[in-house]
């Protein structure tokens, strides 16, 4: 039987604080940058010419900072993007099954690489996932 001690209770907060802290050096100055984008009127511009295109998806084009955030940088820079923008469910829905097949592409790309993946192809495979999820999901819960 497992028993709860003050020292197992203490390593659990210190683990739980420093994944917090982990998790907010991404998620609030994403989340900020949006909100500056929006107070900017930055964010309208990226939307207007996105819109087209995430259409296709069946998502507003602001969706566009949350897609670029995910692949570009990490899933918690997505998630800080969602937080910032009036996103419903089914569009939060199409966005993560999407970044589900292709996030932080930066990064895990040359990994795959080191580990003998064509760079083209892992990248080809990754996005066309992510797209043809997105298309198939924007059809589905429209």
């Amino acid at each position: 039987m497992l028993e709860v001690n003050g020292e197992m209770l203490a390593r659990g907060a210190r683990a739980g604080l420093k994944t917090t802290w982990e998790l907010a050096k991404v998620v609030v100055p994403t989340a900020m940058l949006v909100v500056i984008f929006k107070a900017s009127g930055l964010l309208d511009v990226i939307t207007d010419f996105f819109a087209p295109y995430m259409g296709l998806f069946g998502l507003p084009g602001e969706a566009a900072v949350v897609l670029f955030s995910g692949y570009f940088v990490n899933l918690y820079a997505a998630a800080g993007s969602i937080l910032a923008l009036s996103l419903s469910t089914k569009e939060i829905t199409i966005l993560a099954v999407m970044l589900t097949f292709a996030h932080s592409l930066l990064v895990e790309l040359p990994i795959s690489r080191k580990a003998g993946s064509p760079i083209g192809y892992t990248l080809l495979i990754r996005l066309g996932c992510s797209l043809g999820s997105g298309l198939i999901l924007g059809v589905i819960l429209s």
